[in-house]
Formats: structure tokens, C-alpha cells, sequence
């Protein structure tokens, strides 16, 4: 059973905006497809993977063995995948419509372990032990499912919810955060019982911990949320809106550290921060129009990837 949990009044105040910014390397990759990229992880500045597709006809998963100036078609696949991470032990995990995969340690080949006909939009395994995947429709029809520890076979526990779910991140071994339409919801016991935070206001689409204190989030018109406490309790840092220049359709968020990281969204926007989220500045290498999905950074590299295929890799 899911419980709302009301927490203390948020300090609302707005992100403000600098100059935009140069980064000394950010150039686009050749990509082997041209289906809509929903995710990339890299273990190492080498070796990464990203997923994507088309809605019920492809799916794919793509490899990169030099730091991914250049990508290779992995696996081909007949649903979209949205999402793609690997745990601390190197083995992989990838999501999407109707089941999700798992490739071991040293392996070059995916297998399935669930298959449950639902449109899976991420998943988070902090060991190949046990994690959490959330699904859901286009707006409605939520569902968490948690795995292990003890099989990781087994599926746990499955709670539904009213409203689709859209990212899902472990902050240490037993906190977990899942985030959607209205809502925010965390786990103190390893994803098999979940508690509705009072954060409402924004689709929710990305969770993203660099400490197992300090996280953030965001929302696809331009919310973006920030806890110090271990998601016990969000302040808003930038106030999203229904039109104007407060919406910005954010799609993803990675930080190096507590205080730098990225943002990205619709139309070209990558923004970056070095200071907690208190200023954003603008990428100004970013290509306008494009729909960037996810990003992703080690240190000073990064990668982003985007709808039509498109990869890039980036140097701060």
C-alpha cells in the first residue's frame, strides 16, 4: 500500500540563468539508426550502451568500445527501449515495451528475465541481487515492480498506481525514489514498500542521486526539484509553468557531483550548473531543434542522445 507522507513547506525559489557557455569539445557521432534514442550509460569513458526505437515496431540497442565516437547496432529487438543502466558489479540491464533484458559480467549477449506487457520506462538495480522497474501507459496506469534480494528471478512485490511512472533511482542499498505524473515516491526498505511525498506539480521525468544525500529532479515543464536529506524532503530550485519562458520541456538530468550537472529537453536545450542548480547556463554548442532524451557524464566527459537517432559526446 502506498502512503502519503506530508512533509515540511518548500523554499521556493527560481534557478536563474548565465551566459551561455562553451565546452571545449561537443560533436555529434555517426549513428547505425535513425529510430528515436531514449538512453545511455557508460561504464567506463570507453565502453557504453544506448537503446531507443519506434513504439511497438523497433527496438534497439547500440555499443560504443571508443569512448563513443562511434557506435556499432548491438542487438535488434521488435519493441522500444527506454532505458538502459548498469550496477556496480558491470552487469547491464535495458527496459522498454513489454519485457526487459540483463547481460552479465564479461557477456556480450542480452537475455530476457521479465516479460509482463507493460511499457517499462526505467529501471534501477544497485546489485544484480535486487532493484526496482516502473512502467505506465501514456498518463495513467503506474506500476512499480521490485526484485529480489533473495532470487533475482522472482519478482517481489507489484504495486499499481493511478498515474504513469517514468524514472526510478536508487540513492544506497535500500533507498529507493521513483518519480511520474504528480508524483514523488520513496522507499526506505528496498523498493517493497513506497511512500507518496507531497511534491506534486510537473510530469516528473528524471531522478538523479551523485550522493546517497543529495539528488535531484525533473519535470517536462521545466520543474526542477533538489534534496539534501536523502529524498526525505524536496525544495523546489526552479519553478516550471504551463507556457512562457518557465516551461522548458526537460526530458533528463545527470550530475558529476553534488554541484555539476546537466539538463536536457526538448529543442536544443542542454543546460549546465556548477553550482547545485542555483544557476543554469546554456550549452551554446547544443544544436537547436534537437530532442535530446537522456545524458550522461563521467568526470569531465559526457554523452547525450536524442530523438532520430542522434548521439553526441561532449568535454567539459
Amino acid at each position: 500500500m502506498i502512503r502519503t507522507v506530508l512533509l515540511i513547506p518548500f523554499f521556493f525559489f527560481a534557478a536563474c540563468r548565465k551566459e551561455n557557455v562553451s565546452l571545449p569539445v561537443f560533436q555529434e557521432a555517426a549513428s547505425p539508426v535513425r529510430e528515436d534514442l531514449s538512453s545511455v550509460w557508460m561504464t567506463d569513458s570507453l565502453h557504453g550502451i544506448a537503446v531507443g526505437g519506434k513504439p511497438w515496431e523497433t527496438g534497439c540497442i547500440l555499443s560504443t568500445d571508443d569512448g563513443g565516437r562511434t557506435w556499432q547496432t548491438d542487438t535488434l529487438l521488435g519493441r522500444k527501449m527506454e532505458n538502459v543502466m548498469f550496477d556496480r558489479e558491470g552487469q547491464g540491464y535495458v527496459c522498454g515495451q513489454d519485457f526487459a533484458l540483463y547481460r552479465p559480467p564479461g557477456s556480450r549477449h542480452w537475455y530476457d528475465f521479465r516479460v509482463n506487457y507493460y511499457w517499462n520506462k526505467a529501471c534501477y538495480f544497485p546489485e544484480n541481487q535486487y532493484g526496482a522497474m516502473v512502467s505506465g501507459g501514456s498518463f495513467q496506469n503506474g506500476q512499480i515492480s521490485t526484485f529480489g534480494p533473495d532470487a533475482f528471478w522472482q519478482l517481489d512485490t507489484f504495486r499499481e498506481i493511478p498515474n504513469a511512472l517514468a524514472g526510478v533511482w536508487f540513492s544506497d542499498a535500500t533507498t529507493a525514489h521513483a518519480v511520474g505524473i504528480g508524483w514523488v515516491i520513496r522507499s526506505d526498505d528496498a523498493g517493497h514498500s513506497w511512500q507518496r511525498l507531497d511534491v506534486t506539480g510537473d510530469f516528473f521525468r528524471s531522478v538523479h542521486f551523485p550522493t546517497p544525500e543529495t539528488g535531484y529532479i525533473c519535470g517536462s515543464s521545466g520543474t526542477l526539484l533538489k534534496t539534501t536529506d536523502g529524498g526525505r524532503s524536496w525544495q523546489t530550485i526552479r519553478k516550471g509553468g504551463s507556457s512562457g519562458k518557465r516551461n522548458q520541456a526537460f526530458r533528463a538530468l545527470w550530475f558529476t557531483d553534488t554541484e555539476k550537472g546537466y539538463v536536457v529537453g526538448d529543442n536544443g536545450l542542454f543546460w549546465y550548473t556548477e553550482n547545485g542548480g542555483k544557476d543554469w547556463a546554456a550549452v551554446k554548442e547544443a544544436p537547436a531543434g534537437v530532442h535530446f532524451t537522456d545524458v550522461f557524464a563521467l568526470n569531465r566527459l559526457g554523452w547525450a542522445v536524442a530523438e532520430n537517432g542522434r548521439i553526441f559526446y561532449f568535454e567539459r
